[in-house]
């Protein structure tokens, strides 16, 4: 056979790898696709792995192929099949690599309870089984990995060392998803301010999206010494308390069961009310001006209760309005003693009759 007829069937060889792993990526979704147990995460894992793997492994396999012919080329038998052996076991690696990521993911979405972005786990496991794949690789390529082991363990404590608030991040993010004390979704309230629905947290920050729409990044480690109220847990209704008065003269009953019936039908017409409580009306002190009582209502979320207060406030005004309850304004009245008559020092002249 001559040389360049061998030369084409080696180009041909190595151009059709890379064709057959297109090819058996689209079979494999179209398997996919097809199958009715499609919806379960072991099947989608399972396609996942051999979608990863069909282009490289069919590639390299070509190559190998090809190079494997008598083509004459200037190259070691035993240094190409070295390399083509490190590469599939990177492509390996990489592939298990992402579904490592995957599976922790599942399994830390089921049992923890992390519902939304577990960006920290993925990134953890990735690093870890990669950074396994490249030694094993090393290893198998003849490479001696004792010495870069101790050279790796000397290095990660220097790392360590100057990044240690990187690293107090990562663990207090870890900390953060493991002990259960948010989910992704819930609305917080930090002792510093910061108020909003936890939006992400990854391998260094917590981020919170605050009513408004912004971004509040946090540091994982500030995140979690700071005092954290959860409106979202145990659950997501909450008490809303009103401050309202009344006057000296009015009649307590009938305000109780006025301010009932208006909290009552507020509730039960909006939407954030939380229709199957009922509010309660608490008288707590004889004011300066008048008679003070709090009303409690429910909503169904943190951030409702600002129109469920501003209706009910509005409500709850006009109807006393119409039934003629009188809401007290601070009004003082100031009396004096004949001989303490601010008028007393005053010139004759200047006194009125």
């Amino acid at each position: 056979m001559n040389k360049p007829l061998i030369w084409a069937i080696t180009v041909a060889v190595a151009v059709l790898g890379p064709f057959a792993g297109i090819l058996a990526r689209r079979l494999v979704d179209r398997i996919a696709a097809k199958t009715s147990a499609r919806n379960l995460a072991v099947h989608r894992m399972g396609f996942g792995l051999a979608r990863d793997l069909a282009m490289p492994l069919c590639s390299l396999t070509g190559l190998l192929i090809a190079l494997s012919l008598p083509n004459g080329l200037p190259f070691s038998p035993h240094a190409v099949h070295q390399v083509l052996e490190a590469a599939f076991m990177l492509a390996i690696t990489y592939a298990l690599a992402r579904l490592a990521a995957e599976v922790v993911t599942t399994v830390a979405r089921r049992i923890t309870g992390i519902s939304g972005s577990v960006s920290l786990f993925s990134t953890i496991t990735r690093i870890v089984v990669f950074v396994l794949g490249v030694l094993i690789t090393l290893d198998s390529v003849g490479v001696q990995i004792t010495p870069l082991l101790g050279a790796l363990g000397i290095g990660a404590l220097a790392i360590a060392l100057a990044l240690e608030g990187t690293l107090a991040n990562l663990f207090a993010g870890v900390h953060i998803l493991a002990s259960k004390t948010i989910q992704v979704g819930d609305f917080v309230k930090l002792d510093s301010g910061e108020t909003g629905w936890i939006s992400d947290v990854n391998w260094r920050t917590t981020t919170i999206q605050d009513i408004p729409g912004n971004s509040i990044i946090v540091p994982n480690r500030k995140f979690a010494d700071s005092i954290l109220t959860n409106f979202q847990r145990p659950e997501q209704d909450m008490a809303v308390t009103v401050k309202v008065s009344t006057g000296y003269d009015s009649d307590l009953d009938r305000v109780e069961a006025v301010t009932l019936e208006v909290a009552q039908q507020v509730m039960k017409e909006l939407d954030v009310g939380f229709s199957g409580a009922d509010p309660r009306v608490r008288f707590r002190a004889f004011g300066e001006s008048g008679i003070e009582f709090c009303v409690v209502l429910r909503t169904r979320h943190y951030e409702d209760q600002y129109l469920l207060v501003s209706e009910f406030i509005k409500a709850l005004h006009k109807r006393y309005r119409r039934e003629g309850i009188h809401i007290p304004y601070p009004v003082r009245t100031l009396a004096f003693a004949p001989e303490d008559d601010p008028r007393s020092w005053l010139p004759a002249s200047l006194h009125t009759p």
